[in-house]
C-alpha cells in the first residue's frame, strides 16, 4: 500500500502556542521532539514544553467571581423604567447600594463592572444624549456699541 501525505514541513516555532502543530507533524513522521532544545530555544521549562505539546491552552483571563456579582439582582431592578427612582450617573447607584445595601467596594471598581455589563451600561447610555431643547441666538453687534467691563 502506498500512501502520499502533503505536510508542510515548513513550521517556525516562535511561542508555546506554536507547539501542538509541531506536534501533529512529529507524530505523523514517527519521530519524536527534542524537547530540551525546544526549551533552551523558547526559554522555558522542557515540563513546559511537555505541556504545550499535549495541548494546553493558557487562559486569556481569571475566572473569578466579582464582589458585585452578589448584588446583580438588585442593580438589575433598580435602574430600570419600573421604579420611580432615577440614577442618572452611576455613582449615585453605586452610594445607594454601599448606604442601603451594604454594597463594599470602590466606586471606580463598580463603575467599570457596570460597564462591562451591557444590560447595566445601556441604562445609562440612554440618558448620556439628552441635550436641553433651549437653543441661544447669538448676536453681533457694531464696534463701540457695547463693551465689557471685568
Amino acid at each position: 500500500m502506498h500512501m502520499q501525505i502533503d505536510i508542510n514541513t515548513e513550521i517556525e516555532i516562535n511561542t508555546l502556542e506554536d507547539l501542538p502543530k509541531l506536534n501533529l507533524l512529529m507524530e505523523s513522521c514517527n519521530m519524536k521532539v527534542n524537547k530540551s532544545q525546544l526549551a533552551q530555544d523558547l526559554n522555558v521549562d522542557r515540563r513546559t514544553i511537555d505541556k504545550y505539546l499535549k495541548g494546553y491552552e493558557s487562559l486569556k483571563t481569571r475566572k473569578r467571581k466579582s464582589k458585585i456579582d452578589e448584588y446583580y439582582e438588585v442593580i438589575k431592578l433598580l435602574p430600570s423604567d419600573k421604579t420611580p427612582q432615577k440614577f442618572y450617573y452611576k455613582r449615585v447607584l453605586w452610594q445607594y447600594l454601599k448606604d442601603n445595601h451594604g454594597l463594599v467596594c470602590s466606586d471606580v471598581t463598580f463603575r467599570a463592572y457596570i460597564s462591562r455589563k451591557p444590560e447595566f451600561q445601556v441604562y445609562f447610555d440612554k440618558r448620556k444624549g439628552r441635550t436641553s431643547n433651549k437653543e441661544t441666538v447669538r448676536f453681533e453687534t457694531a464696534p463701540a456699541e457695547q463693551a465689557q467691563l471685568d
